[in-house]
């Protein structure tokens, strides 16, 4: 694959032009879906072995980012298939080339509120339940479901006494999706709800979300790296909104016939706007890409603990930067920006949305505050 960035920037024109439509629809077109697995942009992190791209994180956030900016819907869906996408290094290599190798994309959703009960012949699970947050459910072809394990009717427990959970791997074939996502922003990642309704899971395709990698690429040694995209899809709607709102201030005349870019109040507000963007984008990408060289250097899990905390932090204040920077130019151009004629009105949707996220939100701050305080983080991917 050429440069990921330079292909998600070529395809960005088109999306923009499908923007309206995936908003109307509250869904990505299908041949546009097409169009980024062709380009290996649904596949970033899968390995080479599987028909995926294999890039650098960092890379590949940053190939999120442009398409975030075409269109926070479709930067989504990308991110999440990135995110779902690295665990083909979480199971075996037979598994991952059967779900992954075919160009296939893995909807679902990482909260234990399924049943699993097991299956000793054939060995297995039979999985129930109802799981919300499917985002890219309408093109997926496979879902993850998250579930504790039973035995009859007694929940399995480990040694410790913690009841033992997996996620489970379905084909799009028994899978329920029901039409739950009709939101204030990103409506076009279709983040439905989806069930299973007694679907048997064979054993080999169960796994830990945060087990031990099968596949020997650094990445999967530490999943933090691939929750920077979180970060690096609100950067993108972010700098699609200051984008916008040039445009609009070059253009837009206020009270008395100024131009809104001659007032010092809109100059100030753009040029705050455009720091806090920017200082996140440099930190978010500077503290990945030494997680990432301290990786490939050999440094052990250890190690790096700290630095991976660090990055789970800049994902978070990339977004929390991003959502003020785009309240900042969305009342900075009045009026214009409450008609939906004008993409920043969509851009305050979208970049909202995407803050409510569990995994950029309050829990992430304070999972890296304990880091940093010599504690252990308490919450999952650190």
């Amino acid at each position: 694959m050429e440069d990921p960035v330079s292909v998600a920037r070529d395809m960005a024109p088109r999306i923009r032009e499908l923007a309206p439509r995936i908003e109307r629809e509250r869904r990505l077109p299908q041949e546009l879906v097409d169009d980024l697995v062709r380009a290996g942009l649904m596949h970033l992190v899968v390995p080479r072995s599987l028909g995926g791209q294999e890039c650098d994180p960092v890379s590949a956030a940053q190939a999120v980012e442009e398409l975030a900016r075409a269109d926070g819907s479709t930067g989504w869906c990308a991110m999440l298939a990135a995110q779902s996408g690295a665990f083909s290094g979480l199971v075996d290599q037979d598994v991952a080339r059967e779900v992954w190798g075919n160009g296939g994309i893995v909807a679902g959703a990482a909260r234990p509120i399924g049943r699993a009960e097991w299956s000793a012949s054939p060995r297995g699970y039979v999985l129930t339940g109802r799981w919300p947050f499917a985002s890219g459910s309408t093109h997926a072809t496979w879902f993850t479901a998250e579930a504790p394990v039973y035995d009859g009717d007694t929940k399995r427990l480990d040694a410790a006494g913690n009841e033992v959970s997996f996620a489970y791997i379905v084909p799009r074939a028994d899978v329920t999706v029901h039409d739950t996502w009709d939101t204030t922003g990103l409506r076009g990642t279709a983040s439905h709800d989806y069930s299973i309704d007694g679907a048997f899971v064979p054993e080999r395709r169960a796994f830990h979300m945060m087990g031990p990698p099968r596949h020997p690429w650094v990445l999967y040694r530490a999943p933090a790296l691939v929750f920077i995209n979180h970060g690096s899809h609100a950067l993108g709607v972010a700098r699609a909104a200051l984008a916008g709102a040039r445009e609009v201030a070059t253009t837009k005349r206020g009270w008395g016939g100024v131009p809104l870019s001659s007032m010092t109040r809109v100059q100030a507000t753009v040029a705050e706007a455009v720091v806090l963007v920017e200082s996140a984008r440099t930190y978010l990408y500077g503290v990945g890409a030494e997680l990432w060289q301290r990786l490939l250097d050999g440094a052990t899990d250890e190690e790096v603990a700290p630095l991976r905390a660090r990055v789970r932090l800049a994902a978070s204040h990339a977004a929390t930067c991003s959502v003020r920077a785009t309240d900042l130019v969305h009342g900075a151009m009045g009026a214009t920006s409450i008609f939906t004629s004008n993409p920043i009105e969509r851009q305050f949707r979208d970049i909202h949305t995407a803050a409510a996220h569990v995994m950029i939100g309050p829990l992430t701050y304070e999972a890296a505050g304990r880091v940093e305080l010599g504690l252990p983080p308490e919450f999952p991917f650190f």
